[in-house]
C-alpha cells in the first residue's frame, strides 16, 4: 500500500496575538456575518487533540500528520505529527499573509514539503469513531468523495427566496462548491460534500493551481471569505468524477454530525443515535465553543468512549 497522510489546517483562536493580527485586517461587517469573520469560526475548545487522538487510534496506518498553523503549535506528543507554518505552503505568496480565509489556506495545502501523493484532508473537528483502512478512502485507484449531487437550479432558486439578512453576502460552502463547479467547466449539478474526512492527490492540485492562476488570485485577493471564493476540493472531486476516478458515497451512511443546540435534551438523543449508526466511521462537530457545558461535557465524554482518555498539554 501506498504512504498516505493526513493534514489538518488549524488555528487557537484563544490565542490574544492570533486575535489582535487578525483585528488588524477586519470590520465589523465581516465579524457580523457567521461566515465570513464570526468568532465562533476560529474559537477552539481542544478540538485538534481529539481529531489527532482518533487518527492515532482508529487509522494507525497513516504516515504522517501534518497540522498546518499560523505561528502556533498544539503541543501534541507523538513522532507523527508535523507542524507546518502558512509561511512554508505560501512559498512564493508570502505577500498575501496572513490570511485568515480558508480557501485561500486550502488552495496551497498541497505545497506541504515531503508530502505524500496520496493525502486525507481533515478539519480539526472531523473525528474518526472506529477503525478505518486505506480502502475506505482510497479503493481501487479511485478516490472515495463522501457527498451527495446537489441541483444547481435549486441552488440558485434557494438563493433568491432565501436571502440573507441584513443585506449580507452569502459565503458558505454551496456557494463556493458552485464557484468550483464552475471552475471545472459548468454543470447542472454539483458535489455537496459533506463535513467528512476528504480523500486527494497532490499532484492534481499542484497541476490545477500552477495552470489557474487566476483562480488562485481570487482565493487569495481577500483576508476573509469573499462570495467570489471557490471550494478548492469540488473541482477535483468534478474532475475525478468525470474521469472515472471517484466514488461518490452518500454522507449519510458513514457520517454523523453534531452542532449545539438550546433544546436540553438534543446532546443526549444525539449520542443515543451515534451509538445505533453501526456503519458510520467519522463524526463532524461545528461550533462546540456555543455548546452549554454540561452538553460539552456529555459531548467529550461520549468521544473519550470511543478514544480512551485524551491528551491534552
Amino acid at each position: 500500500m501506498f504512504p498516505i497522510d493526513a493534514v489538518i489546517p488549524w488555528v487557537d483562536g484563544n490565542d490574544p496575538t492570533l486575535n489582535a493580527k487578525r483585528a488588524k485586517y477586519v470590520d465589523q461587517s465581516q465579524v457580523a456575518n457567521e461566515d465570513v469573520a464570526g468568532a465562533t469560526r476560529y474559537k477552539s475548545i481542544g478540538e485538534i487533540y481529539y481529531c489527532v487522538a482518533a487518527i492515532l487510534k482508529f487509522a494507525p496506518w497513516i504516515n504522517r500528520i501534518y497540522i498546518v498553523t499560523d505561528g502556533q503549535d498544539p503541543k501534541i506528543n507523538s513522532d507523527k505529527v508535523s507542524i507546518v507554518d502558512h509561511s512554508t505552503i505560501f512559498k512564493g505568496h508570502e505577500d498575501k499573509l496572513p490570511i485568515f480565509n480558508s480557501n485561500g489556506i486550502e488552495t496551497f495545502i498541497w505545497n506541504i514539503p515531503e508530502l505524500s501523493e496520496h493525502f486525507i484532508y481533515f478539519n480539526d473537528d472531523f473525528f474518526l469513531v472506529k477503525d478505518v483502512q486505506p480502502e475506505d478512502f482510497f479503493r481501487d485507484g479511485k478516490v472515495v468523495c463522501f457527498g451527495d449531487w446537489y441541483s444547481t437550479a435549486l441552488y440558485h432558486f434557494q438563493r433568491i427566496v432565501k436571502p440573507k439578512k441584513h443585506g449580507q453576502a452569502h459565503v458558505g460552502f454551496k456557494d463556493f462548491m458552485v464557484n468550483g463547479l464552475n471552475l471545472a467547466g459548468g454543470g447542472c449539478r454539483f458535489i455537496y460534500l459533506a463535513h467528512a474526512p476528504r480523500p486527494l492527490l497532490r499532484s492534481w492540485f499542484k497541476e490545477f493551481t500552477e495552470s489557474h492562476p487566476d483562480a488562485v488570485e481570487t482565493n487569495l485577493k481577500t483576508k476573509f471569505r469573499d462570495p467570489s471564493h471557490w471550494q478548492t476540493q469540488e473541482p477535483f472531486y468534478i474532475d475525478m468524477y468525470r474521469s472515472g476516478k471517484c466514488i461518490i458515497t452518500p454522507q449519510k451512511k458513514y457520517g454523523l454530525y453534531y452542532k449545539p443546540h438550546k433544546n436540553k435534551y438534543y446532546t443526549a438523543k444525539k449520542l443515543k443515535s451515534y451509538d445505533a449508526a453501526k456503519d458510520a466511521f467519522y463524526l463532524c462537530a461545528n461550533s462546540l465553543d456555543c455548546a452549554r457545558p454540561e452538553d460539552l461535557k456529555a459531548f467529550l465524554g461520549w468521544l473519550e468512549s470511543r478514544l480512551g482518555p485524551v491528551e491534552r498539554p
